[in-house]
């Protein structure tokens, strides 16, 4: 028993179990390692444009104010591509454009009451949330075929200060004890579909990376 228990903590002190790994780079770093800080800039730049660009696919539920769009995956694809730092740059730059009034919100909405007095601003800010954390964990070792994980995560850091801000102020909408089922259960589906694309479209991005490293060793 002794000589099991033993065995065991040695196991133990080499490979310490870890929810997060060492620190990796981000896929855009894999794929493109030679970029400079201004290449770096206008990659981030261009999934701001993704991102407005998707932001113009929308439907809406029947008495639903808040529109079902593809701005979920774009987001989940900023974190999962940018990693980090830069996945954070380009969503605050796409939050700042917005709010000096360039129409890069859904619809090509802008201004200071977009991001102040609607009831979407609660989805921004959650945007603002989901990316990083996307970002971070995919440089933590939850990449590849694990990134499904933290862009499902990333989702629920979506949800949350979207219904924060549905909860605190008064849009008339949703109706009292409607919070969940009009603020996110309607969502969910299409959500899920948009996480599963983002995540083999980022997934696809670390295999080509993957193989070109495989073809340099």
């Amino acid at each position: 028993m002794f000589q099991v228990a033993a065995r065991i903590e040695s196991v133990v002190e080499k490979r310490p179990f870890a929810l997060l790994g060492e620190y990796q780079r981000s896929l855009m770093d894999e794929l493109f390692p030679a970029a400079t800080t201004l290449q770096r800039v206008a990659i981030s730049l261009l999934f701001v444009g993704i991102l407005t660009g998707l932001g113009r696919a929308t439907f809406y539920l029947p008495g639903n104010p808040v529109p079902i769009t593809f701005q979920t995956a774009g987001v989940l694809l900023m974190g999962g591509f940018l990693g980090l730092r830069w996945g954070l740059f380009a969503i605050l730059a796409y939050y700042f454009l917005g709010m000096a009034g360039v129409g890069v919100f859904k619809d090509g909405g802008n201004g200071w009451h977009y991001v102040s007095g609607t009831v979407t601003a609660g989805y921004i800010i959650g945007f603002i949330a989901a990316v990083p954390l996307v970002g971070y964990l995919s440089q933590r070792g939850w990449n590849r075929g694990r990134i499904l994980w933290p862009m499902l995560l990333g989702n629920l850091f979506i949800y949350v200060p979207a219904l924060l801000w549905l909860s605190a102020f008064d849009f008339g909408w949703p109706a009292e004890g409607e919070l969940f089922s009009a603020g996110m259960y309607p969502f969910i589906p299409g959500d899920l579909v948009k996480l599963m694309i983002a995540s083999l479209v980022v997934g696809g991005g670390w295999a080509i990376a993957d193989k070109r490293r495989a073809g340099k060793d």
